[in-house]
């Protein structure tokens, strides 16, 4: 006798928070462009372990934060795969492009070089810019520092569009890649 009042209520309570006539947005999925390479050189190799990222970031959503610190999440667009991995991913298939040398996301059993990124700053500005800020660490295996830089790069955006803003980022890491792949010391 008493299940009927209270099933009355549960579905008078859960008819409000059901909306039957709204579709919900579909998902869409980004990943940082960077190309695909074979390694030209033997060595040496340059184990790529994922990058450092900044908390408001670790998330599977992309974020999109302005200078101020005011975060924007996009519900319906996400990474492809964790950003750590993938920024660190990113610039080892630049670094295999541009220096020919080969690059690992494990730990190589020989010598080898080891490149620690960590991402500082990565944001939108209200100049509509993509700004990236990242430090690398550049180690030989043995943990000898051979060298530690911070890089600011930025590309204009032509809409703050989470395809703009993975673009515009894309395009920075290519951009630090560059100048990461000047200051390895190739055999």
């Amino acid at each position: 006798m008493m299940l009927r009042p209270m099933s009355l209520l549960v579905a008078l309570l859960l008819g409000g928070c059901i909306i039957f006539d709204k579709k919900s947005e579909a998902v869409s999925f980004h990943q940082l462009s960077a190309p695909q390479s074979a390694a030209t050189r033997p060595g040496p190799e340059i184990y790529v372990p994922r990058a450092v990222i900044p908390s408001a970031l670790r998330r599977a959503n992309i974020v999109m934060l302005d200078e101020s610190g005011w975060v924007r999440v996009e519900d319906a667009h996400r990474w492809i795969s964790p950003l750590d991995r993938a920024v660190a991913e990113n610039i080892a298939h630049h670094l295999t492009k541009l220096t020919g040398l080969p690059t690992a996301a494990q730990t190589p059993s020989g010598d080898h070089l080891v490149l620690l990124i960590d991402i500082e700053h990565m944001s939108v500005t209200a100049a509509k810019q993509a700004v990236l800020d990242l430090r690398y660490r550049l180690e030989k295996s043995d943990g000898t520092l051979l060298i530690e830089r911070s890089l600011h790069q930025s590309t204009p955006l032509s809409d703050t569009t989470p395809e703009q803003y993975v673009r515009a980022q894309s395009a920075n890491l290519a951009t630090a890649a560059a100048q990461i792949a000047q200051t390895i010391p190739l055999r």
